[in-house]
């Protein structure tokens, strides 16, 4: 690993295997254990509502993994609030993507299961869910999404957990054009999300005077023989390709532009992650590409033992992804916050523990960047983030990022 020198960064701020481990915790919707480690004097729920089936499963199921892994490990150390030791139940309800059943199965886990927190990973859901936390019944929702909308709601019981994906653009654009050049190809998604990415890196790749090609984004829901749209998008002759969406058809994706001939770059958008997406095919047919640094390439103090820990659950052959890694130390920052605020039912004193939590979560959950700080407006900031350029000799570097704001 080479890392590439670090500017100075102002803080502020999905998958292709399906999990067999994260099926047998209840994927049609059951909700998963709590480990051995019952018998305590009280008990929690932690809600979870997100796509355990259809298209989307394995990235749901990519954050109910982390989830899970959290909530046994802090089971086995034990916790304790209040005097009293406490238990953290695991309930996850599948939503397939779909914001209104995402609202109604927050409600659920708010209202019968009396969750204090609700955990979330599709922006379009968490927007949904926003309307209802703050009203007649009140939670934490822990949202694992890079949009900045997320924050910007000015919702006081947000907490988001990536970093702003417009962070990315700048330094995806500096290594595209290094590597690559001034003419730049369109190949992301075209879900919501997708196109957000498309304008950031458009936007950012014409302040940086390079060409932009027709948007050739493709829906992923109907199109599953990408080489047609490639075709198309190397007709313009690009010298780099933006792509992006779940991991595995971004994969197929590079790998057929690699086969007509393409020899510049890829900026791959955070969704699809490069080591996972080499499953699916050689790595060879990743390479030259900037994105996200997978989680094997952080030097947290517990990365070592997560990843250890997280082959013994789901096996060797599946990769640990961010979605993973960061929802296994959001877990711990809240169980962390209830100790703080000395309550497992009030989540405006669990949200305001935060940032005094922080700095009091074992070593053991810090695995992925851990944050240092949450800014006023819930978001958590580490402010050594980092992407990745895999070179072609399959060797990754790390590029240092300056964060972007969250103000709209």
């Amino acid at each position: 690993m080479t890392s590439i020198p670090r500017r100075a960064s102002r803080p502020v701020l999905a998958a292709a295997v399906i999990s067999t481990f994260a099926l047998a915790l209840g994927a049609c919707g059951g909700g998963g254990g709590s480990g051995d480690s019952g018998g305590g004097d009280e008990s929690v729920v932690i809600g979870y509502t997100g796509p355990l089936s259809g298209g989307g499963a394995a990235y749901g199921e990519n954050v109910q993994t982390g989830l899970q892994m959290a909530v046994d490990d802090i089971n086995k150390d034990g916790l304790e609030v209040d005097g009293k030791k406490v238990t953290i139940e695991l309930k996850s309800l599948d939503d397939k993507y779909a914001p209104s059943t995402a609202a109604s199965n927050a409600q659920r886990l708010a209202d019968q299961d009396k969750a204090p927190v609700v955990v979330s990973p599709n922006a379009g859901a968490i927007k949904a869910i926003q309307q209802i936390n703050d009203g007649r019944s009140k939670f934490l929702i822990s949202a694992y999404t890079s949009d900045p909308a997320i924050v910007q709601a000015d919702n006081p019981l947000t907490m988001m957990i990536p970093p702003n994906f417009e962070s990315y653009a700048k330094p995806f654009t500096e290594q595209g054009m290094k590597h690559g050049g001034k003419k730049l190809a369109l190949l992301g998604t075209q879900s919501e999300y997708g196109q957000q990415w498309t304008k950031a890196i458009t936007d950012e790749w014409k302040k940086a005077d390079g060409k932009i090609g027709a948007d050739n984004s493709i829906d992923y829901a109907t199109v599953s023989d990408f080489a047609g749209p490639v075709s198309k998008a190397l007709s313009e002759k690009p010298d780099s390709i933006f792509v992006g969406g779940p991991s595995q058809p971004t994969a197929l994706i590079m790998e057929e532009a690699k086969k007509q001939g393409f020899k510049g770059s890829f900026l791959v958008m955070d969704q699809a992650k490069l080591d996972e997406m080499a499953t699916v095919t050689k790595l060879e047919n990743l390479t030259n590409s900037v994105g996200v640094l997978p989680v094997k390439e952080y030097e947290d103090p517990g990365t070592k033992d997560f990843l250890k820990h997280f082959a013994e659950v789901a096996g060797e052959k599946k990769v640990a992804t961010s979605e993973t890694a960061l929802n296994y130390q959001s877990i711990a920052i809240i169980a962390k916050a209830m100790e703080e605020a000395g309550t497992t039912s009030d989540p405006e004193k669990i949200r305001a523990a935060i940032p005094d939590a922080l700095s009091k979560v074992d070593d053991k959950y810090k695995v992925n960047g851990f944050p240092t700080e949450i800014s006023d407006e819930g978001h958590l900031v580490n402010p050594e983030l980092e992407v990745t350029y895999l070179d072609k000799d399959e060797k990754y570097t790390k590029v240092p990022v300056e964060q972007v704001s969250d103000a709209k």
